[in-house]
C-alpha cells in the first residue's frame, strides 16, 4: 500500500475542514469508485480488508450510492459504523476527479457526553421528589462549561439549569429565558440544524450530532461564535449550545486541530526533503555521466578529423564515405556541445560553482563571443556588430567566464534562428537606473505564447534553426541560472518575422563605481 498523494485541494481541506479528533482514516478512490490507496486506522471503520481496485460499496456498504457525492464536499455527521462506534464521514472530489473519503472518530466524544448524561440522570433518579429539573446541581454546573442546555420534547425546547454568561449578553436573551423557547426565532441558524438533529432525536439508540459554527451579536455589538450539539440518551433528547470564542480558540480541540495540521505539514515537508534528495541525486548523476563522456566523444571527433585531413585516406574513400565521415564529425561535435551544456546545467542546478567577480570590459566580452561564433557566422554569412558606444560602454562587475558563457549561448541561439545574410548585434545602453546588455537579431522571431514561457525551465521541445540546426533545449536554461547567480534579470522582446532581442538588466547601484 502506497501513501496517497494529496492534491492542493485535499491538503487545504484536511487543514481547514477535518475536525480535530484522533482516529483519522483516509480512502482514495478513482472516478469509478474503486480503491486506489488508503491510510490510517482503516480497521476501526471497515470489516473487510482493503484491496486495490475494490469497489467501495463492497468495502463499505454504508457508502452505497454516495459515490459520486450529491454535493462536493459532502459531510455525513455522526454515523454509527459498528456497534458503539461512531464516525463523521467526509466525501470530497479533487481536481483529478478522484474521490476522498475521510473517517473521523467521534466515539470518544460521544462516550464522554453519554457518561456525563448518565451521571446527571443517576443523580436525578436519586432526587425524584425534586419538583424542578433546573434545581438539579449537575445541570446547574453546565453553564460553567459555557453550555446552554435544553430538553427537546413535543417540538419545544425547555431550559435546564442555569444559563451561561454569554447567553445573557445576547440581543435575543429574553427569548431564551422563556419556559418554552422558540429556538428558531432565537437562533435562525437552528432552522437548518433541526432537520439534521431530527435523525438523532427520532432514533431509538443513543447518538449525537454537531452543527457547524455560526455567529451572533451581543447587546454591546461584540461578535461571538456558537456550536450546537443534538444529543439523545435514555430516550431523552437534549440540545446543548456552547460558545467557542471565549476559550475556544485556545481549548483542547483547537490545539488538537493545530497538531493535526502540523502533522500534515510535517508529512509534506518530509516529502519535499525526499524529492530534493532525488533531484540532487539526478543532477549529480547527470554531472558525472556528462563529465565521463567528454573523453570518448572527443576521441571520436579527433579520429574523424584526422581521417578527413589525411590525403592518402581521402584518396581511398568514395564520395559517400567522405560524406558519412563528415556527418560523423558534425554529429559528434553536436553531441559534445550538448554534453558540455548538460554538464554546465547540472552543476549550476547543484550550485557547484562560485562567482569570481572582477571588472570586465564589455568590448572584450563582445570580442570573445565573436571569436567563439566565428565559424557559424561565416557559414551563414551573418554580419556581427558590436554596439558599445562611449555613452553606454560601462565597466561591468561579474564573473567573466560565466557571463561570457551566457552571452555566447545567447548569440549562438541568435545564429541558429537568423537566416543567411542576416545581422546580429551585441551592445549596451543605460536605461534609467539599469545598465542593459542586449543581443538583437534579424531572425525569424517568435510568438508571445513562446517568448512568455522561454525562461520558465528546461523543455525537451526544440525548434529547428534556419539551416536545420538541432537545439538541445539547455542553452537558455544555463543563461537563466548564470544571471540568477549574479542577481541580473533577463527579458525577451520578439515578434514573428521581425527578429528577437534578449535584454540583460543590471541595477546601477549593484555595480562598483
Amino acid at each position: 500500500m502506497n501513501r496517497p498523494e494529496f492534491t492542493d485541494t485535499i491538503t487545504d481541506y484536511i487543514i481547514s475542514k477535518i475536525p480535530p479528533y484522533i482516529g483519522l482514516a483516509i480512502l482514495q478512490l478513482n472516478e469509478e469508485g474503486q480503491l486506489i490507496n488508503w491510510m490510517g486506522s482503516i480497521d476501526k471503520y471497515l470489516d473487510k480488508k482493503p484491496e486495490k481496485n475494490l469497489e467501495v460499496e463492497l468495502l463499505a456498504p454504508f457508502l452505497t450510492g454516495m459515490i459520486p457525492p450529491m454535493i462536493n464536499p459532502m459531510v455525513l455527521p455522526h454515523i454509527q459504523i459498528k456497534t458503539g462506534h461512531y464516525a463523521e464521514i467526509h466525501i470530497v472530489e479533487d481536481e483529478l476527479m478522484h474521490f476522498w473519503v475521510f473517517f473521523v472518530d467521534q466515539t470518544h466524544n460521544a462516550e464522554q457526553l453519554q457518561q456525563l448524561i448518565q451521571e446527571i440522570n443517576s443523580s436525578r433518579l436519586k432526587t425524584k421528589n425534586t419538583p424542578k429539573q433546573a434545581d438539579n446541581p449537575h445541570f446547574s454546573a453546565f453553564h460553567l462549561l459555557d453550555y446552554a442546555t435544553f430538553v427537546y420534547e413535543d417540538e419545544t425546547y425547555k431550559p435546564l439549569g442555569s444559563q451561561p454568561v454569554w447567553m445573557k449578553e445576547l440581543q435575543q436573551a429574553r427569548l431564551l429565558n422563556e419556559k418554552q423557547v422558540t429556538m428558531t426565532e432565537a437562533f435562525p441558524f437552528m432552522e437548518v440544524f433541526q432537520f439534521e438533529a431530527a435523525s438523532c432525536w427520532e432514533g431509538k439508540a443513543d447518538s449525537k450530532i454537531e452543527s457547524g459554527i455560526w455567529e451572533e451579536e451581543t447587546i454591546t455589538g461584540r461578535q461571538i461564535y456558537l456550536r450546537a450539539i443534538a444529543l439523545r440518551h435514555d430516550q431523552i433528547n437534549y440540545l446543548l449550545i456552547k460558545s467557542v470564542n471565549r476559550e475556544g480558540r485556545h481549548d483542547n480541540q483547537l490545539i488538537q486541530k493545530a497538531r493535526e495540521q502540523k502533522l500534515t505539514l510535517d508529512q509534506l515537508a518530509r516529502a519535499e526533503r525526499e524529492l530534493k534528495k532525488l533531484l540532487d541525486f539526478k543532477n549529480q548523476f547527470v554531472s558525472i555521466v556528462s563529465h565521463d563522456l567528454r573523453s570518448p566523444i572527443g576521441a571520436v571527433i579527433g579520429i574523424a578529423n584526422l581521417l578527413l585531413q589525411d590525403e592518402d585516406m581521402q584518396q581511398k574513400l568514395n564520395e559517400n564515405q567522405k560524406e558519412l565521415l563528415n556527418d560523423i564529425s558534425d554529429e559528434m561535435q553536436r553531441l559534445l556541445d550538448y554534453n558540455d551544456k548538460l554538464y554546465h546545467w547540472s552543476n549550476l542546478e547543484l550550485g557547484n560553482f562560485k562567482l569570481h567577480l572582477k571588472t570586465i570590459k564589455l568590448r572584450e566580452l563582445g570580442a570573445y563571443v565573436e571569436r567563439m561564433q566565428q565559424m557559424k557566422l561565416q557559414q551563414k554569412s551573418i554580419k556581427f556588430i558590436q554596439d558599445f558606444d562611449r555613452a553606454s560602454n560601462f565597466d561591468l562587475v561579474a564573473d567573466e567566464t560565466l557571463l561570457g558563457q551566457a552571452l555566447n549561448n545567447l548569440v549562438g541561439n541568435a545564429v541558429k534562428f537568423t537566416p543567411e545574410g542576416g545581422t546580429i548585434t551585441i551592445g549596451s545602453r543605460i536605461n534609467k537606473d539599469f545598465y542593459e546588455i542586449f543581443v538583437r537579431d534579424t531572425g525569424i522571431g517568435m510568438p508571445e505564447s513562446v517568448s512568455r514561457k522561454l525562461f520558465e525551465g528546461f523543455t525537451r521541445k526544440s525548434t529547428m534553426g534556419t539551416f536545420g540546426e538541432k537545439g538541445t533545449g539547455l542553452g537558455l536554461g544555463i543563461v537563466r541560472k548564470i544571471l540568477e547567480a549574479h542577481h541580473f534579470d533577463i527579458r525577451v522582446e520578439s515578434e514573428e518575422g521581425w527578429g528577437s532581442s534578449f535584454i540583460i538588466s543590471i541595477p546601477v547601484n549593484q555595480q562598483k563605481p
